[in-house]
């Protein structure tokens, strides 16, 4: 059985939007968990799980790019929403090769 969660999200300076999500019952298990061990309710548990998915998807996305070529370094910082040194450990875990270029090293050390 599927179960029907009700979330309304408020991000910073932005205003609340219901979303409605089918979650199979052994999520909703782990939803009511978390809920139990935090002490908050589904909804802001919901909330956080959305939240750290999508910064998730955002590191995944920005050194996915990197890998690729398609960015630099320190626009992929910035897509991740990471800082620079961030991103540099996040790439050298990754075993990213950083292809830059004398121009790109000029403004990456000029900030």
């Amino acid at each position: 059985m599927r179960h029907r969660i009700h979330a309304n999200y408020i991000g910073d300076q932005m205003k609340a939007e219901t979303i409605t999500a089918r979650v199979p019952e052994d999520l909703l298990r782990e939803i009511e968990e978390i809920g139990e061990v935090e002490e908050i309710d589904r909804t802001e548990v919901v909330k956080r799980l959305l939240s750290s998915a999508a910064k998730h998807w955002k590191v995944e996305r920005a050194l996915q790019l990197l890998r690729d070529g398609k960015v630099t370094l320190r626009r992929a910082a910035r897509i991740a929403e990471v800082t620079y040194v961030e991103m540099l450990d996040l790439s050298s875990q990754m075993d990213i090769a950083i292809k830059m270029e004398p121009e790109d090293v000029i403004k990456d050390l000029e900030g």
